[in-house]
């Protein structure tokens, strides 16, 4: 009907991960041989994740629209090794099954401002970074290896959120809680080999033995200053705590503090054929639950030149142009061991871009949009493994995640099942008379091409 929608749907991701892998070793008359401490394997690692959803949106009283709905996922892996080694076992990973549910409120005010409340819970699956059980060394005073017996880590997102439009300007305010169980964290330990050249070198591993909790709000605007100049941008502040539930002294860990990130993109037309674009990121420190890791950040400006009434163009743009490096510094303490790092980033670029429209054809290749994305597995595996503020919704049921570029703090609960592909009542009808307003505008400027 007019004021209620039903959506379902199922869906089904099948992963499946082989690392094979061996260490050779320099002999006295330099050919390599198979390493006799550090025997070949082969890992094999299947996942399947079954799923589906329902969901119902209704709008009443003129200005309240209600969206609920649930996802149910069913999950089965099986791993193995084709050869026996020293290491974590990944005999019979049991399945598990997880119900997925959130609900999402909104009321649009006399004035035309939206406020909204919602809630959903998430899951996030161990990427093949944090399972594979192989040894991945630099050398043989640092190794990394993963563990195939991780189970998913569960958040709860709740959020309340303010729209607002002044004069053509939109203004979005947030602020949001999201608790995390069954963390995957980092553990470091000293090594334990009977190799004398690895003594006193740190081995590093996951387990589920973290909660996260964070504590704070957005701010995105989008300003159109002129008809010439536009920005969009914002910041993200929040409070992140972390904790382990190990007894050990040795191992039990805590930490926490403020994170904030910025961000900024700028569009300016000084002619009808030139015009320049800017960006600007930031990210500032994360907090670990054994330490901290530097922020950094991104800035670009490209000049844009349209030709045969903006048919084609061509453009020049730089990133990082004043900054052609910059380090990113992480600090670990523990009981048993101190560490620190940093590892250097080469991102300064230039380039030059070209664009030609014929009739209706174009030279910049179409880009396909995903109508589905595959968001419900935890990034990282190295030394950032906190999620911060970014904690998307979805997983592995069905279209109901958030886009994969959410950065930390970004909305953490304004999507829910389905609303990717329809949305609330209110937002509909919103976003379909913005659209008629953009095409009577576009009509206006071609009537006056054809004037000149």
């Amino acid at each position: 009907g007019t004021t209620q929608l039903v959506e379902f749907g199922g869906k089904n991701i099948s992963r499946s991960v082989s690392s094979n892998y061996k260490y050779l070793v320099a002999g006295s008359d330099g050919n390599y041989q198979s390493s006799p401490t550090q025997p070949a394997n082969v890992f094999n690692y299947n996942q399947n994740v079954t799923a589906g959803y329902l969901s119902y949106t209704l709008s009443f009283l003129k200005t309240y629209s209600l969206k609920a709905g649930g996802r149910y996922e069913y999950t089965s892996i099986n791993a193995d090794f084709q050869k026996s080694q020293d290491g974590p076992s990944v005999s019979n990973i049991p399945s598990y099954s997880v119900l997925v549910p959130s609900i999402n409120i909104s009321k649009k005010l006399s004035n035309g401002n939206t406020i909204k409340a919602a809630y959903n819970r998430r899951i996030q699956r161990p990427s093949i970074q944090f399972l594979n059980p192989s040894i991945q060394n630099s050398n043989n005073l640092n190794y990394t290896q993963g563990n195939p017996n991780l189970s998913p880590e569960y958040t709860n997102n709740y959020e309340l959120t303010y729209s607002t439009y002044i004069k053509g300007s939109s203004i979005n305010f947030a602020t949001f809680m999201r608790n995390t169980t069954n963390s995957i964290q980092t553990i470091r330990d000293s090594i334990q080999s009977s190799d004398p050249a690895q003594k006193g070198g740190i081995r590093t591993t996951y387990k589920n033995i973290g909660q996260e909790d964070a504590y704070g709000f957005n701010i995105f605007a989008n300003v159109n200053i002129s008809n010439k100049f536009s920005l969009n941008g914002g910041t993200d502040i929040f409070y992140a705590s972390l904790k382990n539930n190990v007894p050990d002294p040795r191992y039990n860990a805590s930490n926490s503090g403020w994170v904030v990130g910025y961000r900024l993109f700028g569009n300016y037309n000084f002619t009808k054929t030139w015009g320049f674009q800017f960006f600007g990121f930031y990210r500032g420190r994360q907090i670990q639950l054994q330490g901290t890791q530097g922020g950094f950040g991104i800035y670009s400006l490209s000049l844009k030149k349209d030709f045969n009434e903006k048919k084609g163009s061509i453009g020049f743009g730089a990133e990082n142009f004043f900054t052609p490096n910059f380090r990113i510094k992480t600090k670990s303490e523990s009981p048993v061991l101190a560490q620190n790092s940093t590892n250097v980033m080469h991102l300064m670029n230039f380039k030059v871009t070209f664009s030609y429209r014929i009739g209706k054809m174009s030279f910049d290749a179409p880009k396909r949009r995903k109508s589905i994305n595959n968001d419900d597995l935890k990034d990282g595996g190295g030394d950032n493994n906190n999620n911060g503020g970014g904690m998307q919704q979805g997983g592995g049921g069905n279209q109901q995640g958030q886009p994969s570029n959410v950065r930390p703090g970004q909305k953490p609960g304004s999507y829910t099942p389905g609303q990717s592909q329809q949305g609330d009542k209110s937002t509909l009808k919103k976003d379909e008379k913005k659209k008629d307003e953009k095409t009577e505008e576009e009509k206006k400027k071609e009537e006056e091409k054809k004037k000149d």
